[in-house]
């Protein structure tokens, strides 16, 4: 009984499954069937001939005032990377038990370039401070032994990847964004990270 059972209901779906008799779905053709027809016409609302042209005459009078607006200068605030000025100057810093520091002194318009060499470190962390913390001042970018390895721009603070061994150099100067450039001495701070 029980084996009879099995072998009806497989006999059953296999051969269901390429009956013939079973219908064939076609997608729908373009548009809407007669049938449904009078429903589409009783939802249209009927328009007045005189609404639908004062309407296209509000478009086109829209249309109108704003291609006779003057075009204005799209002021771009995209934060660049600076080239370094005329003026830069170059200091190396001495690395001592993976720490080092300087604290020179900026001319406004100026950018400062720093190498330091990093043999073994994974990562590095600069930090630059002023006694106004609201100077317009930031690390510019950074530069690796290979064209490959550069980022920036940075704020007043970064860890950044050394994917190579061999000297680095990262630069300080003002965000362009901000007009009010920065004269004065600022502390720099770097640490090499082996994590």
């Amino acid at each position: 009984m029980k084996w009879t059972f099995i072998t009806f209901f497989a006999f059953a779906t296999f051969y269901g499954c390429t009956d013939k008799s079973t219908p064939t779905i076609y997608p729908s053709k373009i548009g809407v069937d007669s049938a449904y027809a009078d429903l589409i016409k009783k939802d249209k609302p009927v328009e007045n001939s005189e609404n639908v042209m004062k309407e296209e005459e509000k478009v086109v009078a829209t249309k109108k005032v704003v291609a006779n607006k003057p075009q204005q200068k799209v002021i771009s605030s995209v934060d660049k990377i600076v080239q370094l000025s005329a003026n830069n100057t170059i200091q190396n810093l001495e690395i001592s038990f993976a720490k080092a520091k300087a604290e020179p002194t900026k001319v406004a318009g100026q950018t400062n370039t720093f190498t330091f060499n990093a043999d073994s470190a994974k990562k590095v962390w600069i930090k630059i401070s002023a006694q106004d913390s609201l100077a317009n001042i930031r690390i510019n970018h950074i530069k690796g032994p290979v064209d490959s390895i550069k980022g920036g721009p940075f704020g007043k603070e970064t860890i950044f990847e050394l994917p190579a061994r061999g000297v680095y150099q990262f630069s300080i100067s003002e965000k362009p964004t901000n007009k009010t450039p920065y004269a004065g001495k600022y502390k720099v701070e770097l640490k090499l990270l082996w994590k």
